[in-house]
């Protein structure tokens, strides 16, 4: 395990990767040019990562682990299990758009390094998916896959939770209260922020 202080380093490498991507509109920047801009040595960098395409690969992989931590049964409704998830994962992703971009990750192709845990999140989704499919929570015909691939497209924050509540109002089956459940997943993840005002047309709500 590593020490807190090497933790934060590594941690600080990653975001510091992130931002300086996201801000400079390209992934060719150097690792020095990362280093620089996260405060540390070179060496310490190196000691994290075998190479500066490691590094940027690993904003990646760390985003799908964090999503996979979240793709479990928390409580008796399988469906709202899903929408805390899908609610949390879309937030994530539109925050990192600017990144996503730069870094040509694309909806629906998953690169080698990402792959292995991203073959785990889909097993734990799929696991948590077919729980809802069992109680008849979810349409027969939806898929996690295809559901995930729509979510990652969302890429701005002002129209996130419109273009989520259609997805969910797509695979939920017929009577889910999908502006309620979205409200019960914006307070598991943050304080309260009226879901309604964001499915308003015109409204704005940055989350």
């Amino acid at each position: 395990m590593l020490r807190s202080d090497a933790q934060r380093n590594r941690a600080l490498l990653i975001e510091s990767a992130c931002r300086l991507i996201a801000e400079t509109g390209s992934d060719d920047v150097s690792a020095r040019d990362i280093a620089d801009y996260a405060g540390v040595s070179s060496a310490t960098l190196y000691r994290h990562f075998a190479s500066k395409q490691a590094l940027v690969d690993e904003i990646s992989v760390d985003r799908w682990r964090r999503a996979t931590s979240w793709a479990s049964a928390n409580g008796a409704e399988a469906l709202q299990d899903i929408v805390n998830l899908l609610d949390r994962f879309s937030s994530m992703v539109s925050g990192d758009a600017r990144f996503i971009a730069a870094a040509g990750l694309q909806v629906g192709q998953t690169p080698t390094a990402i792959a292995p845990v991203r073959r785990l999140f889909d097993e734990r989704f799929g696991a948590l998916w077919a729980r809802a499919r069992a109680t008849g929570e979810i349409r027969q015909w939806a898929d996690p896959i295809d559901t995930m691939e729509l979510v990652w497209a969302i890429r701005t924050q002002e129209r996130r939770l419109p273009m989520l509540a259609t997805i969910i109002g797509g695979i939920a089956a017929p009577g889910a209260e999908v502006e309620l459940m979205l409200r019960r997943a914006q307070s598991s993840r943050h304080a309260f922020q009226p879901v309604s005002a964001a499915l308003r047309p015109g409204a704005s709500l940055h989350s």
